[in-house]
């Protein structure tokens, strides 16, 4: 009994939700977990509505550095870079927030540590999500060179929907950035998956007609599909009628229907998944719509013709779209 008394004692001990005096401006911890005694927030970014990339595998090589296996879900997405007191040990504190997230329900989807769990360059992987943060210069030097690296994927789920946690702690055996110099970090991030609101008006079969006679195509970001795949959500049903007006109001009207993304992940992956969803929404269109198929063929290009940054999640939204161009 006494032994399994530990790990509670120490949580009690050195987790708090006392805001730390060097907190960056605007930055909370999220109130699920409470953060580790004394740590201060370099890092801060919460989106009502984003993606999260779930690392479910080491890291490997593949032309550029990805998870040999991940998982991407979306919704509410608050990420947090924590400095940790300099007389702290990896261990202890990734064992803290072990214990919090088991205590609040969590159940680990993927755990590993060091580089021969993790991959060697785990550490380059991770920076796609820490360079989303922003406030702080050089951020993306703080897990330049890790030491004792150690991640938790885990999931909650209940009533209100899943949540997810990547929590990633490592020493940054670097010089530099010098506020973290030889310091314990921990990237902890958290997303409550929700149904994003359907802001977007549909657009008419009439406003179709007058975007493509005027330029040639036009972007439509009505048509939904479930993370990292080509299946349709209903949702998408109404602006998808709407095209079917368009090819109806005149028969000599055919299209090419191509399917964009943002940049995330690798080319290859992400030129595939915008051809079959583009080809989805023909097969859609010819099986639901009735629309002759000699009129439709679908194209997928991938991250190649942006229209916003990719730097930000506002960016790499306007980048997901499927757009019609005339023949």
């Amino acid at each position: 009994m006494y032994y399994r008394l530990i790990p509670i004692l120490i949580t009690v001990t050195l987790f708090t939700g006392v805001l730390g005096a060097k907190d960056i401006p605007g930055s909370k911890d999220h109130p699920l977990v409470k953060r580790y005694k004394d740590s201060e927030i370099r890092g801060y970014d919460m989106q009502k509505y984003g993606e999260l990339t779930l690392p479910l595998g080491k890291a490997v090589l593949n032309g550029s550095v990805e998870y040999a296996k991940k998982e991407r879900v979306e919704g509410r997405l608050t990420r947090l870079l924590y400095l940790v007191p300099d007389d702290r040990a990896t261990l202890e504190v990734y064992k803290n927030y072990e214990e919090e997230l088991r205590k609040g329900g969590f159940e680990p989807l993927f755990e590993c540590r060091g580089d021969d769990e993790c991959g060697r360059l785990f550490h380059q992987a991770i920076w796609s999500q820490e360079r989303a943060l922003h406030n702080v210069k050089y951020l993306e030097m703080v897990f330049n060179t890790p030491e004792d690296q150690r991640l938790m994927v885990a999931k909650r789920s209940g009533e209100a929907g899943d949540v997810y946690t990547v929590l990633y702690v490592a020493k940054n055996a670097s010089s530099v950035p010098d506020w973290a110099k030889k310091r314990v970090t921990v990237l902890f991030e958290v997303l409550e998956t929700a149904k994003m609101e359907q802001n977007m008006v549909t657009v008419s079969a009439e406003k179709m007609s007058r975007e493509i006679s005027t330029s040639g195509h036009i972007a439509l970001y009505g048509i939904y599909f479930d993370t990292d795949k080509a299946d349709i959500k209903p949702e998408s049903h109404p602006l998808l009628s709407e095209i079917a007006k368009l090819l109806g109001s005149d028969p000599a009207l055919s299209l090419y229907i191509v399917g964009h993304t943002d940049n995330t992940g690798s080319f290859a992956h992400n030129e595939q998944l915008s051809r079959k969803r583009a080809e989805s929404v023909v097969k859609y269109l010819v099986s639901k719509e009735k629309i002759d198929a000699k009129r439709l063929k679908g194209y997928g290009v991938g991250p190649l013709a942006p229209v916003a940054s990719n730097d930000t999640e506002e960016g790499r939204a306007k980048n997901r779209r499927v757009e019609l161009i005339k023949q």
